[in-house]
């Protein structure tokens, strides 16, 4: 089979669970796991680690002392990290109960457990079980689906239930999976797109899958483990000396439920089959190349990086009928008719709308899979995400261009990020009890009053019931409880000092951030007009250098948010044009435009060209619309395939902001362009 004809895969409709696709519903999530065909997470989280009762419970399980187990089966270092940064803390620290980590079949932290193996359920369904299941540590007890689906564990988790079906099926064959890993050749994961290391990833799972009599007995034993070992006395004293149990009862949480379930195996495993395999792999040299050094290295990843996933359908995209509709209707009018760069003179309205309703349909497709998976952060409370989509899309109201067509589109996923985001909101306004407090609340609130009128009644009274509360606690506070107007960066220029203290500059970006929030709520004793002047002034007297220019730019670009959304204001606006233009010209001759990132340049063109002046005699607005259309990723989407430097300390928190925020910003400062018509941007 040549590359060429590879068969397009028939991927199944979107699925929550890594668990078969006919059995999709349970009432708790922890029941989840017992019905996991992937057992991803002992594949990719990070090692397990072991407290001093796990070692004596395991220890008994394979009739080893504990220190013959210590020796066989941990290590305190591993390839590919830092592991006195990373792990080092965690065992030196009297107060936590970890002793020790697991060692896995290769010496990464990301290498499968040595004690996962496959299995055949009666259909021929392959999957990945724990052969030391009464004996496996307390932390793997405690890995319910819940954390499963907050990393990206439990995308490839559902991932791998999906190939494990084709595989039972036939879809998938050694065949198929050799046309498809030819393809890769030698894949690099340090340099590699991550989308292109999950699909790599996918298919050497897939060929383990095919093949577990070989995967089950391949060796382990690829490195020598005592190299990667403390000592065994420093390691025997470390178990005899744990003070706790587990490291998080000091935090609060003790062990319960299944991770008490009672030891039942007494030495039944001890002359069992199983035994003798787990034996003789971490004794034996790997043979036939199954487990790689590294399986999926990164801390974040969806299923639908690979080719041919279907995304979840709880919200309709535009179809591509209403999409051919939608841009017939808007003229190929060029934008930059006079501009230097022939690229730049080629762009037309529809251009800028294609790409911006491409960018809708991917906020609209991510919004999807939040209302399909439920909560999917470890670290934000439930709706945090979803009021970050619904401030995003609150704009889509503010302005009149022609995306305000595809509001049919919108209006689920405004109805459902509000329900998410205004529960979250009230809870915090209930809880808020500082000046200040109530102020950042506020802030929160205010950003969304351009949508509220498009909201269901009942959101909407809600709405207005807690903002006119936190309007009317503000307004009973002094106003310098809460914010503060000065500004740092004038007062450093007045007084002859540098300009490089990037506290300041922080301090400067949050006044203005205050400053917008405080004018929305008619706060008396805040003078807009007299505030915006004096920022523009400041900026105009603050000379461009390099050491501050990133903070420089995010100055201006809340300066801009702040005058777009509070009105003109005299001249500053025009003013800031002016500034921003220079900047960037600035900008573009120390580093380029390519230097800076793409949500940065969007930012420019939506906050920052306000005015036609800005507009009519700028050079660089096209380049940077140019930039942004050429930055925009194949499934409609900015800044989701972040580059390797940004990958090795990337969470999936993270990425999850990612998959929003960089396209709303982006298909933001498109919109901009389009706001005022083809007159106003001619260069």
């Amino acid at each position: 089979m040549s590359g060429r004809s590879l068969p397009v895969l028939n991927f199944a409709p979107f699925r929550k669970y890594p668990t078969r696709l006919a059995e999709q519903e349970f009432e708790d999530e922890r029941e989840v796991c017992g019905s996991c065909l992937s057992g991803a997470c002992c594949a990719s989280e990070d090692p397990i680690y072991l407290t001093s009762f796990d070692v004596f419970r395991l220890a008994a399980f394979f009739d080893l002392t504990p220190a013959e187990f210590l020796l066989t089966f941990t290590q305190e270092r591993f390839d590919g990290e830092d592991s006195d940064a990373v792990r080092r803390p965690w065992l030196d620290d009297p107060e936590c109960s970890k002793v020790t980590y697991l060692r896995r079949r290769g010496n990464t932290p990301k290498s499968p457990c040595v004690f996962l193996k496959y299995v055949h359920d009666a259909d021929g369904t392959p999957r990945r079980v724990c052969s030391v299941h009464d004996a496996r540590p307390l932390s793997c007890r405690e890995f319910y689906f819940q954390h499963c689906k907050a990393r990206p564990t439990g995308e490839l988790a559902a991932l791998i239930a999906e190939g494990y079906e084709k595989i039972r099926d036939g879809e998938i064959t050694a065949e198929v999976v050799s046309a498809r890993l030819a393809r890769f050749g030698g894949h690099d994961f340090s340099t590699a797109p991550a989308h292109a290391s999950m699909e790599y990833a996918f298919w050497c799972e897939m060929r383990r899958a095919l093949d577990p009599e070989r995967a089950n007995v391949e060796g382990g034993r690829s490195y020598d483990a005592r190299a990667y070992q403390d000592p065994i006395d420093e390691k025997l004293n470390r178990v005899l000396s744990a003070k706790y149990l587990r490291f998080e009862e000091k935090y609060g949480p003790r062990p319960n439920g299944e991770q008490l379930m009672p030891y039942t195996s007494g030495l039944g495993f001890v002359k069992s089959r199983e035994r003798a395999r787990v034996m003789k792999i971490v004794r034996t040299r790997p043979a036939s190349g199954l487990y790689g050094p590294v399986e999926y290295p990164f801390h974040f990843g969806m299923r639908t990086m690979v080719t041919g996933v279907r995304h979840a359908a709880v919200f309709p995209v535009v179809p591509d009928a209403a999409a051919r509709e939608y841009l017939d209707g808007v003229p190929p009018t060029a934008l930059f008719p006079e501009h230097e760069e022939a690229e730049v003179r080629a762009l037309t309205r529809r251009d800028v709308c294609a790409a911006a309703l491409r960018g809708l349909n991917h906020l609209i497709r991510f919004s999807s899979y939040l209302a399909a998976m439920g909560h999917v952060f470890e670290c934000r409370p439930p709706g945090a995400i979803e009021l970050e989509l619904l401030t995003s899309i609150s704009s889509l109201d503010s302005r009149r261009d022609e995306l305000t067509r595809l509001e049919p589109y919108v209006e689920p996923v405004r109805s459902y990020a509000a329900a998410a985001g205004i529960g979250l909101l009230e809870a915090w306004a209930a809880s808020a009890v500082k000046p200040r407090e109530v102020f950042e609340v506020y802030r929160r609130f205010s950003p969304l009053e351009a949508a509220v009128s498009a909201l269901p009644r009942d959101l909407r009274r809600r709405y207005k019931a807690v903002a006119g509360a936190l309007v009317k606690r503000l307004r009973e506070s002094r106003l310098d409880d809460f914010v503060e107007l000065r500004n740092p960066i004038a007062e450093r220029l007045a007084a002859g000092r540098g300009l490089k203290a990037r506290r300041d500059w922080a301090l400067w970006e949050q006044s203005a951030r205050d400053a917008e929030c405080a004018a929305a709520a008619r706060l008396a004793g805040v003078d807009v007009a007299t505030y915006y002047r004096s920022a523009v002034g400041t900026l105009e007297a603050v000379p461009f250098d390099a050491s501050y220019a990133a903070e420089l730019c995010r100055v201006v670009v809340s300066l801009g948010c702040g005058l777009r959304r509070c009105g003109r204001v005299g001249d500053a606006a025009a003013r800031l044009d002016s500034y921003g233009s220079r900047l960037l010209g600035w900008l573009d001759a120390q580093w380029g435009l390519e230097g800076l990132d793409d949500e940065l340049l969007a930012g420019f063109a939506s906050s920052v060209y306000v005015s036609g002046r800005g507009r009519s005699a700028d050079r660089h607005l096209g380049r940077i619309v140019r930039r942004l259309l050429d930055g925009q990723l194949p499934d409609g989407s900015w800044g989701t395939n972040p580059p390797p430097a940004q990958r090795a300390t990337l969470a999936q928190d993270e990425y999850l902001d990612l998959l929003h925020e960089p396209t709303w910003a982006c298909l933001d400062g498109l919109r901009n362009v389009l706001r005022e018509g083809p007159a106003a941007v001619a260069v």
